[in-house]
């Protein structure tokens, strides 16, 4: 019996060996098929990254001198169609450049990666200001698959012209806008010179444009030139190319984070715009990136300054909402409600900063001034003084109230008093005071 123990464990020890044999070799293609299967997606993931890379580079070389009221289109896989044929519709190369005027749409194109393309446009739009105003005006970047539409009435955009010079006959007072109660914002001596352009909608009003500020002096103050009755009306619903747009982008995932598409639109840092985007009034000031995350979602992140819905909903720098879309016509995706604002995600805010990039790209050959975006600072701990709250420390340090509870809430509720030490999140972030929020703080002194 033990002998032929032996012998069965001998067997079950060879079984064993030759049964490990089998797996091993299969193990072996199997890691060799899975790194044959990794290589070509790394090297596509490179090859996508330097694509976009490329692209956004061309920008210095192809943008340079974009003048205000014209698009230009950067890198290949662009289109673009006209109310009428006087301008191209299809663009052949780099740099080409077509005005903003009768511009009806502009597409450009996702990731090629054999042709090793990248769509991307951008637009250089005038608004109001005056030709006296040597800083950029607004900026609309497209990037990957994504399409504009203009949805401004052309009969409504406003013309703007060179100024003629005038002098004041009097002391002369200047108003931020024309009306019956305007509000005063400066005054010219007499005969000073002064430089306008336009007339308001009751023609007893001229646009004064000195050093491209822009204010309103009354027309029996100015001294009367006979080329004055050629100026333009500049109404108070004066509108300009692309002040109402639809936006779109793809929502399907690209072959790397670097060519997602958006549409990122900058305004001058000291004049924000009203813009009116998929259907809906904003006050827009001034860098802000669109996507549409869903076919029904379009999500807006604000990277500096802040924007205010018709909603009467303000989001500040570094954070982020989502538009309900819906059809309100058979061609047109419009907003209809804004979701309350939240942080915005590490993806959100990278993807402002190349888009910021490039249009710092833009700016360096354009002679404008780089802008920054915003960026979560680290949080950093404060230490509690005499007569502190919740709600003053929020206050000083720009964050919200319920951000800071979060941040500190351990199994004892949170204790104010001289010395407790605060971990303060986010701070730059926005204020915001919620008093509705549960607060099982308590305060000793």
């Amino acid at each position: 019996m033990h002998g032929c123990g032996s012998i069965d464990r001998r067997r079950i020890n060879l079984l064993n060996t030759v049964a490990r044999v089998p797996i091993i070799r299969l193990l072996v293609p199997l890691f060799l098929l899975a790194a044959v299967s990794f290589a070509p997606l790394r090297a596509q993931d490179e090859l996508c990254r330097a694509t976009v890379e490329n692209a956004f580079a061309s920008i210095g070389q192809n943008c340079a001198e974009l003048e205000r009221g014209s698009l230009c289109y950067s890198h290949p896989l662009v289109e673009a169609s006209f109310a009428d044929d006087s301008q191209p519709g299809d663009f052949s190369r780099p740099s080409q450049r077509a005005s903003v005027m009768g511009l009806s749409s502009v597409r450009s194109g996702g990731l090629d990666i054999e042709q090793r393309h990248w769509g991307l446009v951008i637009l250089h739009l005038g608004a109001k200001y005056p030709r006296t105003y040597k800083g950029p005006g607004i900026l609309i970047l497209l990037s990957g698959a994504a399409e504009v539409i203009n949805d401004t009435d052309l009969a409504t955009v406003a013309r703007i012209v060179d100024p003629l010079s005038s002098a004041a006959l009097v002391e002369t007072t200047l108003f931020k806008n024309p009306g019956i109660i305007p509000e005063p914002i400066g005054s010219a001596a007499v005969d000073e010179l002064l430089l306008v352009d336009a007339f308001d909608e009751s023609g007893d009003w001229l646009r004064v444009v000195n050093n491209g500020a822009v204010a309103w002096a009354q027309r029996k103050d100015l001294a009367r030139l006979h080329a004055m009755e050629a100026l333009p009306t500049i109404g108070i619903g004066a509108a300009f190319p692309f002040q109402a747009l639809s936006l779109t982008t793809s929502t399907q995932f690209p072959a790397c984070d670097q060519a997602e598409p958006m549409v990122a639109i900058q305004t001058p840092e000291d004049r924000p715009v009203n813009l009116t985007i998929n259907g809906v009034d904003i006050h827009v000031g001034s860098l802000v990136t669109f996507q549409q995350v869903h076919r029904n979602a379009l999500s807006l992140t604000v990277h500096r300054g802040k924007v205010t819905t018709i909603f009467g909903g303000t989001v500040q720098q570094g954070e982020s909402v989502i538009g309900i879309l819906g059809r309100r016509s058979d061609r047109d995706l419009q907003v209809l409600d804004w979701s309350g604002a939240l942080p915005a995600s590490k993806a959100e805010l990278a993807r402002g900063q190349r888009a910021q990039e490039a249009l710092n790209s833009l700016a360096a050959v354009n002679g404008w001034p780089a802008q920054k975006t915003f960026r979560h600072p680290p949080a950093l701990v404060h230490i509690v003084e005499r007569g502190e709250t919740l709600y003053s420390i929020a206050r000083r340090y720009e964050t919200s109230v319920a951000e800071i509870i979060l941040e500190n809430l351990g199994d004892e509720p949170i204790k104010l008093y001289s010395g407790t030490k605060l971990v303060i999140p986010n701070r730059g972030s926005g204020f915001a005071g919620h008093g509705s929020v549960p607060l099982d703080a308590t305060r000793e002194d």
